[in-house]
């Protein structure tokens, strides 16, 4: 798979991961008795669960630039990738939190 596609796939799960993520927070906080606290850790597993089955294939799944440099130290993932994943997930990852934060103010 190219580099960039892998780096797509990277910004796209990073940006679902954060933002359902985020907005079950955001719903917790607005509707504390029908949206219970842990709906918000059940909602950011089974994310994460929905997008390594969506992209594992094609990028691995680390939607975490944490995760990535692990790998990279690690000798499983190659060093010469971890700038591009990294721009896709700090991408996905601010387009997310600027989203809920457009949507907040409603």
């Amino acid at each position: 798979m190219m580099l960039v596609g892998k780096s797509l796939a990277e910004m796209i799960g990073t940006f679902a991961v954060i933002f359902v993520g985020g907005s079950s927070i955001l719903l917790a906080e607005r509707f504390p008795n029908i949206f219970p606290s842990f709906g918000v850790a059940a909602t950011f597993g089974l994310m994460i669960t929905l997008m390594i089955l969506a992209f594992g294939y094609l990028s691995g799944a680390h939607f975490n630039p944490a995760v990535t440099l692990a790998f990279a130290v690690a000798g499983r993932f190659p060093a010469s990738e971890v700038l591009f994943y990294w721009l896709g997930q700090s991408a996905g990852g601010l387009f997310a939190a600027g989203l809920l934060i457009m949507l907040r103010r409603i």
